[in-house]
């Protein structure tokens, strides 16, 4: 091993036996891992905080149809210093004058508006209440995502964990093979040839162990991304898990429940609605609008005034009240503003028709993923079975080689590849079963049926870890 392999192989066994020795009893299940996704997943907090955001578009939308109450109160006080100096005749003397003036008014107001006939504001509305069930649909989708990643990333784990395994496995046959070969060449029964062929094939299966490690660290940390801790030792898929053909078993009728149920047609038809409303609001732009309001308002103002001239001295106070109430209807016609609600109006129409073909986009594709996820799901039925057989006969060759190798019938390259068989048999057969899970949830996705259920109905086959994968491990690092 070089130098960089053995780093590489230092790093990886210390990350994974660090999760692989922790006590079984502690391992997290499926739901386990899912629970924690809900609660830590930074891009399901980040669509949450989104929903609750687009939500309130409705009430702001509303707000815009109710009354609109305002009040206001005002305080003002002003001191003022005057000086002047007049000129009646060239006969009469000039008459100075100096005064010093202090004003308090106080003054409120409350005034109640309502729109009577605004079309604009109507339509907005209805494009509100579209976007805000845009914002649901939105946050299901998001919510439906986090199920799929999570069972995408656990089962990841456990594809690492069986690769890893196999390559232990093989790493530790080839390793004994190896071991005989040298001992047969030593004694003169076999050819140096031999011997070099069980040796690359030692080399290549340390090399397959070493990236199956690696591997397993990035499955673990995918794991990590989504629920902001270090996973234990994840349970594993029962080996009696059920592998059926979807029911119903017709790519037709999951068709229909995705033309039904799919949540990304349902959002395509919130987004051509709201396109609509916001079509007809632009169009409505150039309408005139009539509004109406009434204000009462009272005001009070307080005047002393105070000579700086003998002996004139103080004046009288003075002082001034109003109040009253005044009613208006107002009436506003937008004759011309440059172009702007005709242009608004074109790019709303534009949007509309956007919308509309990404409707029919988002249909088509739906059919095509329930069509194509049914038939995947139904081939990976019959893959799994074909692979526990290929397993079967992997082994059967196997033995066969074998007892040719012993009787001399068969040469070292054909019992290396026997075994390799086998291992790549084992697997390919894991990998299936998991393939088959995702794309059953998948297939569920696209129909628009997935929840959170299918996580906790998936868990009740995950068992707990055994301490092969442990041992092995640990054998394979103390042997290093």
């Amino acid at each position: 091993m070089t130098i960089l392999s053995r780093t590489l192989s230092l790093f990886a066994s210390t990350f994974i036996l660090a999760g692989l020795l922790t006590p079984v009893s502690h391992a997290d299940t499926l739901a386990d891992v899912y629970e924690q996704a809900v609660k830590d997943d930074p891009t399901l907090q980040a669509a949450q905080a989104t929903y609750k955001a687009n939500k309130e578009i409705k009430s702001q939308a509303l707000s815009r149809l109710l009354p609109q109450v305002r009040g206001d109160y005002t305080y003002t006080k002003s001191d003022e210093d005057s000086e002047s100096r007049r000129f009646f005749s060239a006969d009469v003397p000039p008459f100075d004058s100096s005064f010093n003036t202090e004003d308090t008014t106080n003054s409120y107001s409350i005034s109640l508006s309502q729109d009577l006939f605004n079309l604009s504001t109507y339509f907005s509305f209805k494009q509100s209440k579209a976007l805000s069930k845009q914002a649901e649909l939105q946050f299901s989708i998001d919510q439906q995502s986090l199920i799929l990643r999570t069972a995408e990333a656990y089962f990841d784990v456990l594809s690492a964990k069986d690769n890893l395994t196999s390559s232990l496995a093989a790493e530790k046959a080839v390793s004994q093979q190896l071991e005989q070969t040298q001992q047969r060449y030593d004694v003169g029964l076999i050819a140096i040839t031999d011997v070099h062929s069980a040796r690359a094939s030692h080399d290549l299966s340390i090399a397959n162990r070493l990236t199956a490690e690696i591997d397993l660290g990035i499955a673990y940390e995918a794991v990590a991304a989504l629920t902001g801790r270090q996973p234990s030792n994840l349970h594993n898929l029962a080996p009696n898990f059920p592998v059926s053909k979807p029911e119903p078993a017709n790519a037709d009728a999951w068709v229909a429940y995705a033309f039904g149920n799919n949540l990304s047609i349902k959002l395509a038809e919130q987004v051509a609605a709201a396109s609509n409303q916001n079509a007809n609001a632009k169009k409505s732009g150039h309408l005139p609008t009539v509004s109406g309001s009434i204000r009462y308002r009272d005001s009070k103002t307080d005047t002393s005034q105070f000579s700086r001239i003998d002996p004139i001295g103080p004046l009288p106070a003075a002082f001034s009240n109003a109040n009253g109430t005044t009613f208006e209807i107002r009436v506003d016609v937008p004759i011309y503003l440059g172009g702007l609600k005709y242009s608004e109006q074109r790019q709303a129409g534009f949007e509309r028709v956007r919308d509309q073909a990404n409707l029919v986009a988002a249909k088509r594709k739906a059919v095509q993923q329930a069509r194509s996820n049914y038939l995947i799901t139904v081939t990976d039925t019959a893959r799994v079975t074909a692979r526990r057989r290929g397993i079967t006969s992997a082994q059967s060759a196997l033995d066969a080689t074998q007892a040719g190798y012993d009787a001399g019938t068969r040469n070292i390259v054909d019992l290396l590849d026997a075994q390799r068989d086998l291992y790549r048999a084992e697997t390919d057969y894991a990998e299936t079963r998991y393939d088959y899970v995702i794309n059953s949830l998948k297939l569920k996705q696209a129909a628009g049926t997935l929840g959170p259920q299918d996580i906790y109905d998936l868990n009740k086959w995950m068992i707990p870890p055994t301490a092969a994968l442990k041992s092995a491990m640990v054998s394979s690092s103390a042997g290093r």
